[in-house]
């Protein structure tokens, strides 16, 4: 993504970092951002349309990923490594990725899971508010988030 310049580059590796490089107009490379996950080798890393990186709740900055334990956590995009909160789900019964996304502006946390279910959990507080029952066993690993407007 180009901005300014300066070329922003994210990086995913498979030795669980995830980063966010610049690569100013004078070739010099810059890391702004990075963070080593816990748990989970990231996929895919990809921006947004606001020029923030994907999965994250741009006005809070921060993001979410799935450490295919049992939990999803968040981060901070600035600052230390440290997670910011963990949002616990059943322990999975086979390692899959699955997807974890922002609902309701950023208020919640939404994720898959392996068991049927789809979590969703308060951003602020990590409670739990419900699980979805979407089927007896089975993933649960495509998960989006929609904000409907009233026309009328």
């Amino acid at each position: 993504m180009s901005s300014e310049g300066n070329t922003r580059i994210a990086v995913g590796t498979r030795d669980k970092i995830v980063q966010v490089i610049v690569l100013s107009a004078n070739s010099q490379l810059e890391a702004v951002f990075s963070v080593r996950l816990d748990n989970t080798v990231p996929k895919s890393v990809a921006f947004a349309d606001d020029k923030g990186v994907y999965r994250t709740c741009g006005k809070r900055g921060v993001f979410v990923v799935d450490n295919a334990t049992d939990r999803f956590t968040l981060y901070r995009l600035v600052g230390d490594e440290e997670p910011v909160r963990a949002f616990v789900t059943a322990p999975p019964s086979i390692s899959v990725p699955k997807q974890v996304t922002f609902g309701a502006k950023g208020r919640l946390v939404v994720g898959g899971s392996d068991n049927g279910l789809v979590y969703i959990f308060e951003r602020k507080t990590g409670k739990l508010l419900e699980t979805l029952h979407h089927s007896n066993a089975g993933l649960v690993q495509t998960i989006a988030s929609f904000r409907l407007f009233m026309l009328f």
